[in-house]
């Protein structure tokens, strides 16, 4: 992944103002194949070197900040929040870099969905997501301008930057600047 900065941002959508708050929490589960927390020999040498792609020391460690990509590029898929809460963990022992066993740990911690969510939970969330965005649609037309969608994505609950939210809407803007909201989410929630 790539920091905030890093990106070009179209402007395209790009609001001029900020909304206010709002406390909806917004796409935590986009869809990766799920890690198997018991992999045989050949997965964890795949995985090692995936591991090792993130060691920039050469000391067969990666930092800490770097522990969200390792996983999701190994196959997982943990929320931020997942994230955030091993990450803490070894900075309160002051750790700033953990091992390849640490990594793998971690992984197998995430459980049989690796932060994803089984079918009938997807359908549900599903459900749920949609009914909170269908709340801003008061024509209940299925639509809502990409503006919103965008400054919800980037202003709420798990925030996304703005370049994942302008890859994410790409190609899904009508001509009058809108979004099937809908069919968004459920691309999202089922990959």
């Amino acid at each position: 992944m790539s920091e905030k900065g890093n990106q070009p941002h179209p402007s395209s959508i790009h609001p001029s103002s900020k909304q206010p708050g709002c406390n909806q929490k917004m796409m935590s589960n986009m869809t990766a194949p799920p890690p198997n927390p018991k992999p045989d020999k050949n997965r964890i040498l795949e995985m090692h070197a995936i591991f090792l792609g993130h060691d920039t020391r050469g000391d067969n460690k990666i930092s800490i900040r770097h522990l969200g990509d390792c996983l999701r590029v190994m196959g997982a898929n943990p929320t931020e929040a997942m994230v955030n809460k091993h990450v803490q963990k070894y900075r309160a022992s002051t750790m700033d870099r953990i091992s390849f066993d640490e990594v793998l740990t971690i992984y197998g911690s995430l459980g049989k969905h690796g932060g994803r969510s089984s079918p009938k939970r997807k359908l549900i969330e599903e459900e749920q997501l949609t009914y909170s965005l269908s709340i801003f649609d008061r024509e209940n037309s299925g639509f809502l301008p990409a503006i919103r969608i965008w400054r919800l994505l980037t202003q709420c609950g798990e925030r996304m930057s703005a370049f994942e939210v302008d890859e994410l809407l790409k190609g899904r803007i009508n001509e009058q600047g809108m979004v099937n909201y809908k069919e968004l989410i459920h691309d999202i929630v089922n990959g």
